[in-house]
């Protein structure tokens, strides 16, 4: 799978929080933003946007500075829910928790996870898997995954009562293994997460019990709910607006669900002709065609992989008229026809 460029922007906010993780520890936090080339001024400017990379080099000279095992654990500590904005608050403000999900799975790219993060829903146990979305190296992905299920297990205690929270979540697995934890022990895993902490996993996921999707939500709120999600929409069009022209392109085809836009109305939400966006991404080395392909592909492997979707439905849901194209596509992308690809993967 093609990993997102570095080049994509986010809010700095969640920078700012770890601002104040780091002057905690007595270091300065004026050399750390130094490194990543972020001014301190930004701090202040709760829209001012900062690229991925400048968060991966932050997050590095932040590990490099302060020594401490549990550093990761105390930075998702610091992400609480409503630090997210207008996603945090919307999220919360939905009926239910498997509403709650898929919101924030929605505008998942407003928040401040490195990770494309799936739902896979099932009878007992439901999962929220972590899965490469930026191409990191073994000790940040490392760092990035224990901050973000922390991130996740504390922000569920601050929704939930106590009582409910801690019977929420079954197990943690991640796909390093103890001798890449960086000092950490099998405790500090347990009393980080309260719950099972399995390692040298095929994937990263965090298990919960499927009984919580349907259960209400204290602050559920539906006119507050939507009024955030109106603003969810415009800050999701602001950071579109920053990166690269083919991740402006790659962004919208790959939130776009069900059918795949055309360039000329993918052009019209840019305020640009179709010709222009070609030549645009001519510009950049990569067509239109090869990112809805890219993006295609990902769908479908996902589909086949996650649901029981059949064949036909895939390629309807991709905008195939007739599933012949969309199997003759699929052998283009994999060197194998959807149901070899399917029945190799539960084989697997």
């Amino acid at each position: 799978m093609t990993l997102a460029s570095t080049d994509q922007r986010q809010s700095i906010i969640g920078i700012s929080l770890l601002v104040k993780l780091i002057e905690s520890y007595g270091v300065s936090s004026e050399s750390i933003l130094s490194q990543a080339g972020i001014e301190v001024a930004l701090l202040d400017d709760p829209k001012a946007t900062i690229s991925v990379q400048q968060d991966i080099d932050f997050t590095q000279a932040m590990m490099n500075a302060i020594d401490d095992p549990q550093l990761a654990f105390k930075a998702g500590q610091a992400f609480r829910i409503n630090a997210f904005g207008a996603i945090g608050l919307a999220a919360s403000a939905c009926g239910t928790v498997e509403e709650a999900i898929n919101f924030f799975l929605k505008y998942i790219r407003l928040s401040y996870t490195l990770f494309d993060i799936e739902f896979i829903k099932q009878e007992e146990i439901s999962v929220l898997r972590f899965n490469d979305f930026y191409p990191l190296e073994k000790h940040l992905k490392r760092f990035y995954l224990e901050r973000d299920f922390a991130f996740f297990m504390i922000s569920i205690r601050d929704v939930f009562p106590r009582s409910s929270a801690g019977s929420l979540y079954k197990s943690i697995r991640f796909g390093f293994s103890p001798e890449d934890s960086a000092g950490k022990s099998a405790d500090d895993y347990l009393r980080c997460y309260e719950c099972e902490v399995k390692f040298a996993q095929p994937y990263n996921d965090l298990l919960f019990d499927s009984r919580y999707l349907n259960r209400s939500l204290p602050h559920a709120n539906a006119l507050t709910q939507k009024l955030l999600e109106e603003q969810c929409e415009v800050q999701k069009a602001e950071l579109v607006i920053s990166g690269s022209f083919a991740d402006k392109v790659r962004k919208i085809v790959r939130t776009t669900e069900g059918v795949i836009p055309k360039l000329e109305d993918i052009a019209a939400q840019l305020n640009m002709t179709r010709r222009t966006a070609t030549r645009k991404l001519q510009a950049e080395g990569i067509s239109f065609q090869e990112i809805v392909s890219e993006e295609s592909s990902r769908k479908a492997i996902h589909y086949l992989q996650k649901t029981q979707l059949t064949v036909e439905q895939i390629a309807d849901k991709l905008g195939y008229s007739e599933s012949a194209g969309f199997i003759r596509a699929f052998k283009r992308w994999t060197g194998k026809v959807p149901k070899q690809f399917r029945s190799h993967q539960q084989q697997s």
